[in-house]
């Protein structure tokens, strides 16, 4: 059994569920006095209710860290595991664990495609027209359907929420590749994919195998030298992680910009960078309907260290 013993989680030590457990119950005794005395508790109600609420999502966040743990030990052994049944029945398993991580974590509606990453972007004075355009442009990156692809939308999500700084430090002939620094230290734990979601024009997808945290923009389709059986030769089915698809900053030519950085490949010159100053997540207002308005979820501190 591939499996290891003793698998690290998440979880709180047991003193500091019992303290809150005491404390849960203190108010639900506050509540059902205040009833009786014809109190309003409606405040205190909500605070039961999103205590509650957050309980439940630490629950669902520790056990897609213990499958992810499985997962990785899993892939460290070397076996093709989109062909090994125990890999996919685990990796499954992460699957359905993740979606139901990322509807309580980020909402749950309707649409297929309900999640989006908004990209502050500064461009520094050697991009070519910066006399004309000057330092700001924006990027807009819509997720995947969880139905695909649910830990490379989540493990995106978790780079938004904890954003610390990042840039786009390499131009390439093919992709826009971006350094990305947040809590998210580890690279995807299995090259998550699905052919019905490939590397096409204006994808992105993570970096590197195993793939992640970098993240890079697709500037020309790249299913076949990104998808199965690309970069290496022991597994034809292993492919580049994706994310989502830029639907904001191709027609206004942000995107184009980005790849009038002044040279190419890996720029060592950080001051000929695009950095990424901030990122958004945006989500349905309602619920998720076509022409639905996009409010803010949550955005990354605006003062931020540089990279």
């Amino acid at each position: 059994l591939r499996r290891p013993k003793n698998t690290p989680t998440t979880s709180k030590n047991g003193s500091g569920q019992l303290q809150q457990l005491t404390l849960r119950k203190k108010q639900e005794e506050q509540v059902v006095a205040g009833a009786s005395d014809g109190k309003n508790n409606d405040k205190l109600l909500r605070t039961i209710a999103a205590a509650k609420d957050a309980d439940t999502i630490d629950q669902a966040a520790q056990k897609v860290a213990q499958l992810e743990q499985y997962v990785r030990a899993i892939k460290n052994t070397g076996v093709i595991m989109e062909t090994d049944e125990e890999s996919l029945a685990l990796t499954s398993q992460l699957q359905d664990a993740t979606r139901t991580l990322i509807k309580l974590r980020y909402g749950d509606f309707q649409v297929t495609t309900p999640y989006r990453i908004k990209l502050d972007l500064e461009f520094q004075s050697t991009i070519p027209d910066f006399d004309s355009k000057g330092k700001d442009g924006t990027i807009v990156i819509e997720l995947a359907p969880i139905s695909l692809i649910p830990y490379s939308v989540y493990n995106f999500l978790e780079i938004a929420r904890t954003w610390k700084n990042g840039a786009f430090h390499r131009n390439a002939g093919h992709v826009l590749q971006a350094i990305a620094r947040s809590n998210v230290k580890q690279s995807m734990p299995f090259q998550e994919y699905s052919k019905e979601y490939p590397h096409k024009k204006y994808t992105v997808g993570y970096a590197g195998r195993p793939s992640g945290p970098e993240f890079y923009i697709s500037i020309q389709n790249n299913s076949g030298a990104h998808g199965p059986g690309s970069q290496q030769q022991h597994n034809p089915y292993e492919a580049d992680c994706i994310i989502g698809r830029v639907i904001q900053g191709v027609e206004d030519g942000t995107v184009d910009r980005i790849h009038t950085m002044p040279g190419k490949e890996f720029l060592s010159d950080k001051n000929k960078w695009v950095l990424i100053r901030r990122m958004h997540i945006l989500v349905p207002k309602g619920d998720g309907s076509d022409d639905d308005e996009y409010v803010e979820f949550s955005s990354s501190p605006e003062v931020l260290p540089d990279v």
